[in-house]
Order: structure tokens, then sequence, then C-alpha cells
């Protein structure tokens, strides 16, 4: 087994140190911050939404007169105002159902804080007063509120045609899942549920808009600015050079600072008024209503041998996606959990997305990986129970080992290998969960229990151990890179990856200082704006490091060649016998012979050496995957049903870890929202009303110190043969398993299976009560 602690892998030259906040303010987006200053002349105007109170309803009147005669308001926007062109298309050509498509601001309203009209002023205060003088009259229409009932045939239609985001269920297959049901001596098979929970972020989402005649600037909290250049380029029909979307450092994504209207609404409100708008959410509204993790139904079977091998697993889910922005991103993630964690012959998944009247859910750290290794772990269990066998020894038993899955390669072998495959026949990059399940349990003290749940009491009450393992994929998606070399030996990197928290400032620095072997001082990065930064992929996925990292890489090798080939006539020496150390370039075998690396970037064309790389990251040969194992000590109150957590250890393969004290801070955050998501976390809807019931952290619970137990972060390091030195995705999986874990471990306590999340005290007293029964 690959050792632990310390790491055996020399360590990088370039140790950076993490992003701050003063550094992201000041250096992450040099071109793209700005100062309220240079709006100063006219003023900047606030914005502040109306939203509707309805889950369904039909603008019928709207009268703004009461709130543009407020004094300060300098200008209103309704649907009426909406530019032509949608924000969300409807239906495609040949599909069942009409879809009606999206605008900036709609006529009919979808759910309990959807977007009615828009207020510009010159004052927060003086908007918000003046968006309740607006008097708007609806037409009530039915809603529906849950997936699977916006699936049945006589639900409510929210878009005007099927509730099947699509039109048709996302289907992937391996192998034939009815020969294995055949050859199944057992059959386990359950249904888990999973709730609507926000990503709170504790910075709200803010926007800024301008117009310069017709050339329109945005700063907003953004995951990709090249993909909101395109929305709004559609939306206010203009071509790509006459918008520049800038992003700047605004704290924290987890995955929500996007996909809403709120740029085009911001960028409307901006061109009618002819002046800078700034607006954004309140925490109310950020909880409400800014993007929710989809709630899911998810039934799966899996079928087994009695010697413990798995014949087939077939699985189906149902995702609650609101009315908008339907989530096959998230389905699919949520299909490969299910089908990949376990080498199995016959697997298939079918992925229902269902439009509903719920607040729009999107985007959430580990999109459907939570949700499905909550479903699968759970089973994983209850199956190993059947057998009779421990669960970790289930899952070493049965885990996908690092050939991959049975089964023929469908993959072209001139194409890249899908980050979240469901066929066979194909190698992994690498793949240490085996050693990740023996080190977590080695840490955490495991203790077999092939008879089910040992209910060890102490003082009252009851301790329980839970494991569950996982696979995640390794973001693979177009980027591109520009390295600049000054004469004053200074580096500055261009990309357009978002700095949202995950370290993007430090680890990409890192990685163009190790590539030029320059101090990693001496390398700046210019980030997330299109009229500086080139192309890049949303910053999501877990591809900051290994797609980002891989385009930083090449843009800075080819700087360096440039350098050398530069140097070589100077020092008469071939380029691969030169060096770069102490901002000198020499020959390597006499490095007293030295050419300082300024005079060298001085004899280069306009005294600049500029590396450039585009790629798509990935592999023709092997699957990019990520694994971990975690493992959890729980006590439960039997009379109370409180659970806490006494202990967690989390195991991760990532590969080679660029920089390990952001790693660990990594996976303890993850581990943290997943408590969060696994024991306490959730926005439930009035059935009656529509309207979500916790819009502030009086009544939306989420982890605090008195929660958070000791969390053993372990990195198992073996570097991985196509990322950048070697790494892999880490910022996504430390959350994938928690709440399978610890379910797990309520079991083993108690023996009661909590089968819907989250792992309440009312839950767990109930099935207490009801198995004394």
């Amino acid at each position: 087994m690959a050792k632990v602690e310390p790491s055996t892998l020399p360590p990088l030259r370039i140790v950076g140190r993490s992003v701050t906040r003063s550094d992201a303010r000041e250096k992450v987006s040099g071109a793209a911050q700005f100062s309220a200053d240079r709006f100063m002349t006219q003023g900047l105007l606030h914005g502040k939404t109306l939203r509707s109170p309805h889950p369904h309803a039909e603008i019928i009147a709207l009268n703004t007169e009461k709130a543009e005669a407020l004094p300060g308001v300098r200008a209103v926007i309704s649907y009426k105002d909406a530019p032509k062109n949608p924000f969300e298309d409807g239906s495609p050509a040949g599909s069942k159902g009409a879809i009606a498509p999206v605008y900036v601001l709609n006529r009919t309203v979808r759910h309990v804080g959807d977007e009615v009209a828009a207020v510009a002023a010159d004052s927060e205060e003086i908007a918000e007063e003046a968006a309740r003088l607006i008097d708007v009259e609806y037409r009530p229409l039915p809603f529906v509120l849950d997936a699977e009932a916006a699936l049945e045939p006589d639900a409510p239609s929210v878009r005007g045609g099927s509730n099947l985001a699509g039109d048709a269920p996302i289907e992937f297959a391996r192998g034939d899942v009815e020969r294995g049901l055949s050859e199944a001596e057992i059959v386990v098979e359950g249904t888990y549920r999973t709730q609507s929970t926000s990503p709170l972020a504790l910075e709200p989402r803010y926007c800024l808009a301008w117009w310069e005649n017709d050339k329109l600037t945005v700063w907003k909290a953004s995951r990709n600015v090249y993909g909101d250049r395109e929305k709004l380029a559609r939306v206010f029909d203009l071509p790509h050079e006459q918008i520049r979307v800038i992003g700047p450092y605004l704290g924290g994504g987890f995955g929500s600072k996007d996909e809403t209207r709120l740029g085009a609404i911001t960028a409307l409100l901006a061109r009618k008024t002819g002046r800078a708008v700034r607006m954004g959410y309140t925490r109310e509204e950020e909880l409400g209503y800014g993007k929710w993790r989809h709630a899911t139904s998810t039934r799966i079977r899996m079928g087994l041998k009695r010697d413990g091998s798995i014949t087939f697993i077939d699985a189906a889910s149902a995702l609650n996606t609101g009315p908008y922005a339907p989530g096959f991103g998230v389905a699919s993630r949520l299909g490969h959990g299910l089908t990949y964690l376990y080498s199995c012959p016959n697997a298939r998944f079918v992925g229902k997305v269902a439009f509903t009247n719920s607040p729009v859910a999107g985007s959430y750290r580990g999109l459907g990986a939570p949700q499905a290794h909550f479903a699968l772990e759970s089973l994983a269990d209850e199956a190993a129970e059947k057998l009779q066998m421990d669960p970790l020894e289930f899952r070493l038993r049965n885990h996908v080992r690092p050939e991959g899955q049975p089964g023929a390669r469908t993959t072209p072998l001139d194409n890249l290998v899908p980050a979240q495959p469901i066929e066979g026949g194909v190698p992994f990059s690498s793949n240490l969960l085996a050693e990740c399940l023996r080190e977590g349990a080695r840490r955490i003290g495991w203790t077999p229990r092939p008879h089910g749940p040992r209910k060890i009491r102490a003082d009252g009450k009851y301790r329980g151990m839970g494991l569950a393992a996982c696979i995640y994929k390794t973001g693979q998606s177009q980027s591109s890179a520009v390295v600049k070399v000054k004469s004053d030996g200074s580096a500055e990197l261009l990309m357009s990856i978002a700095e949202i928290g995950q370290g993007a400032w430090t680890i990409l620095r890192q990685i163009v200082a190790e590539a030029l072997e320059m101090d990693f001082e001496k390398v700046q990065a210019t980030f997330a704006d299109t009229a500086t930064t080139p192309f890049a992929h949303s910053t999501s996925g877990s591809t900051t490091t290994f797609t980002s990292g891989l385009a930083a890489l090449k843009a800075a090798e080819d700087a360096k060649r440039q350098i050398f080939e530069t140097a070589s006539r100077l020092l008469e020496g071939e380029p691969a016998r030169l060096q770069i150390r102490d901002g000198m370039v020499s020959i390597i075998e006499t490095p007293e012979i030295r050419v300082p690396l300024g005079h060298v970037i001085r004899r280069h064309k306009e005294q600049i050496v500029i590396g450039e790389a585009k790629l798509r990251a990935g592999s023709k040969t092997h699957i990019i995957n990520s694994f971990a194992a975690h493992f959890a000590e729980v006590e439960v109150d039997p009379e109370a049903g409180c659970v806490r957590v006494l202990r967690y250890v989390a195991v991760h393969d990532s590969g080679r870890i660029i920089h390990p004290e952001a790693a660990r801070g990594q996976i303890v955050g993850g581990v943290v929202q997943g408590l969060g998501y696994a024991l306490m976390e959730e926005i439930p809807i009035d059935p009656e009303s529509g309207a979500p019931q916790t819009l502030n952290l009086d009544s939306f619970k989420i982890p605090n110190f008195l929660d958070i137990p000791p969390i053993d972060a372990v990195l198992i390091e073996q570097p991985d043969p196509v990322g950048p030195y070697g790494a892999k995705a880490l910022g996504e999986p430390p959350l994938v398993p928690v709440a399978a874990a610890i379910a797990n471990a309520v079991y083993d306590a108690v023996g009661v299976r909590i089968r819907d999340l989250p792992i309440s005290a009312e839950k767990v007293r109930t099935a207490i009560q009801q198995q004394r029964r």
C-alpha cells in the first residue's frame, strides 16, 4: 500500500501560499478590477427585483405609475420591456410538447420568487420601496412542486408541454440487466430520497452593468465569463465583441454563483437608464431562489451471487429541477455514481429531470454525485448484511479495479474517453481506492460486523461506525492559457478561469512558476475577463487543477521553449541543455556559463515572450477519475434521536497534490458541507402556497463548531500519468460520500435505516420507536 504520511513524493520546488481576500481583490482579476469612482460623475444606481408570491400565475395587469413617481427612481422594467430574444430556449424542433421559452422577464411566473419586475434608483432603500409600490394582478394557475408528481400524466404543465425535460429520460447501460437478474441469487433494492438545499456561499451574488453607447460591460459573480457573454449577446442581439464580461473575485461559489437572470436584468436596467446599475441578492433571496441542489428520488436494485459478486445494478432517478435550467448534467453525474463505483458487467440508469413549480435547482458542489452515493452506498451496506459480510469486505471485493469495468469499449479509439463513462473495457489512469479503504479502516479503528448493526451502548447512548466509497470524474473540457514572461524577469498568467474560493489563484501560479523554474512571487495572474483573457471552460466539475492546470503548464512550457531557443544563441548551447536558476539562464553542466533572464527576454521580439496553449484535456486510452473512502463514528441518543458525529476520516486518491495545505482544506470543507447535507440542511416548501420555508439562518441550520468533529484528512499520493505534475480532481469529491457514511454509521449504532435526507432527530426517534413496537 502506498505510504500515506509523510508523502513519499518529493515536494514541488514552488510552494505557494493560500489565496487571501486581499490577494484576490487586488490581483486575481488584474484588468477586471474596478472602482465605483469611474461612475460617480453620473452616479451609480441600485437595482431591486419584485418577485412573485405565487408558484404559478399569469400577470394580467401591471401598473408601475406609483413606483415611477417615487423621487429617486430612474427606471422600472417588466415583461413589457424584455428583449424579444429568449434567455432560455423553448421546445426544440420535433419535440412532443410546446415548451415555452424563458425571457429576461416573463408574463407567466413559474415559482415563488420568480422575477416579475425590476427597479433602478438612487439608493437601495428607494429601489426597495419602489418595488413594493408596483401593483400586479395575477391569475393563479395550477402548480406542482414534486418531481414524481410532475411526471404523472395528469400533472399541471409547468412550461406549456411535457414536464419531462427534453421530452425523454437520460438513459445509458452496460451489458444486459435482465441477464444479470437471471444470474442473481439475491436481489436487494430500496428507494432513497434527498432534499433541496442551498449552497449558502457567504457572499451573495452581485452584478454591475454599464453601457457605453451600444457596448455593454458587465461585472458579475461568474464561473464562466464566456458563457455569460454568449447569453447576453443572444438576449440583446449583439455581436460578441460589443460585450465584455468580467468576473472579479466575489467569494466562494460552490457552483451557485451564475445561471440566474441577474446579469441580464441588471443590463436591461442599465440600458434603460443610460447609467451604471448594481444589483445583488439578499441572504433571503439566496436561500429561497438562488439555485438549490436538486431534490431526488432514486430507486435502485442490486443483484448478487452468494459469493458476494454483483451481477447487475439497475437504478432510476427523478430530479426536481424547478421550472428552468434543466439539470441534464446533474442527472448524468448521478448516473455515473450509481453505475461505475462497483465492478459489475450489467448496469443501467434511467434519469428523469422534471420541471416543477419549485424554485430553480442548479449546480452545487458535486452535482448529482452526493445523491447517487447516498443511495448506492446505503444499499451496499444492506447488500453486505444480506450476504452476512462485513461492509468493508464487500467493498474491497467489489469496487471497480484499475483495469476498469468488464465489457467492451464503445468510444472510438481516436476519441477521448468520457470523464463519466458507462462502457467497460477502458482502464483507469490511476485508481487507489483499495488503499483508501484500507487506510481509512486502519485510522478509524474499523471492527468487522458481518452480522449487521452492533448497537454499542455507552452512557445511555449508542455508538456506531459507517463507511462509504466514492468515485468522481476529473474535469475534462476545453481550456486555453497565455503566459507572458517580461524583461524584468516576472511572468503573468492569463486565463478565463474564475477564482471562486477553490484556490486557482495559488495553484495555477504554482504550476507556472514550477514550469518556468521561477520564484512563486514573480508570477501574477489575470483571470476571467473576456476582453483580455483567452477562452476557457466553466469553472466547474473539478476542472481547475486538472484542465486549467494542464493549459497553464503547456503555455508556460511554450514560453520556456522560446526562452531557451533565444538563450541558446547567446550561450552557444543546445536548448535542451539549458535551465533557469535564480533569474539566470545557464547551461546545466556548466552553470557558471549563464546570462540574465531579463537579457534573454530583451533579445526576444518586442522584449516579451508569450507562451500559448489551447487544449481539450483528457485521454484516449484511460478514464481519469478520483476516488475516496470516508469513515464516520457517530453517537445516537435513542430517546431524542439526536445524532452527533464523534470522528471522521476522509482518505482521498487525487493523484499528486500540488498544494497540501489547500488540499486538506478542500477535504475538511467538503466534509463539513456533507455533514450539513446529511444531518440538518433542508428547505421545505409549503404545499399550499409553494413558498420556501427557510429564508434565513435562524431557520436554515448549518453545522457550527459544536457540530463539527475532528476530521482526519488523508491524501494517498501517486502521480497520475495524465494530469499536470500528476494531479487529479479534489474540489468536489470530499462532499460526495459523507451522507452515506453517516447513514451507515447511524444504522450500526441503533439498527434503523434512514433512507431520506436529512437524517433529522425526529426521523431517527420515530424510526427507533417504530422498531420497538
